[in-house]
């Protein structure tokens, strides 16, 4: 007999929600992928997604954690690695969700929701940075100070067109900066 959807474990039915809305923020864009078609997607009631978000906006807001907690849980294997491949594979894993990227950009002044998310999200990265930097042997005050060029560098390289060749420039200059002695 097949199971009643409400014989569902909430978590999962929440973690295919999530799923499938990332599935369609990324390939149809946010702003073209209404609660809705969520719904439809999934087979339920539209009303039923507002059992777990209150607004399409908390919803990018679980995404957007769900995709960061697959990303940190890869964390440990690259903690060995040279600071240039640390910070490509920080790269990597935000150009895969880039259009989340810029649209979390675009909303800023729309939505205090993703705000608070995005104001959280880089102090979080940045105080992950200057952790691993100090751990490096880099005193805290210039670990901060190049956590924040990272966190530009990564929002720069993402937002803006570049070469390959440019992109290794960019994190080669990090690495080096990184690695130097300190003053």
């Amino acid at each position: 007999m097949a199971k009643n959807k409400r014989d569902i474990d909430p978590q999962i039915k929440k973690q295919e929600l999530e799923e499938t809305a990332a599935r369609l923020f990324l390939s149809c864009g946010y702003e073209a992928t209404s609660m809705g078609r969520i719904a439809a997607e999934l087979g339920v009631a539209p009303n039923t997604l507002y059992w777990y978000y209150g607004s399409k906006d908390e919803l990018l807001v679980g995404v957007l954690n769900r995709l960061l907690a697959e990303s940190l849980r890869q964390l440990p294997a690259i903690m060995g690695l040279h600071p240039r491949e640390q910070m490509d594979w920080a790269l990597r894993q935000f150009e895969k969700s880039r259009p989340l990227v810029n649209t979390v950009h675009g909303r800023l002044s729309q939505s205090t929701v993703i705000r608070d998310w995005h104001e959280r999200f880089h102090q979080g990265m940045e105080a992950a940075v200057v952790h691993v930097l100090q751990a490096r042997g880099i005193s805290h005050e210039r670990a901060r100070t190049l956590a924040t060029v990272a966190t530009f560098l990564v929002e720069g390289l993402l937002a803006h067109p570049h070469s390959e060749r440019q992109r290794d420039d960019i994190l080669d200059w990090f690495a080096r900066c990184a690695l130097a002695e300190q003053p």
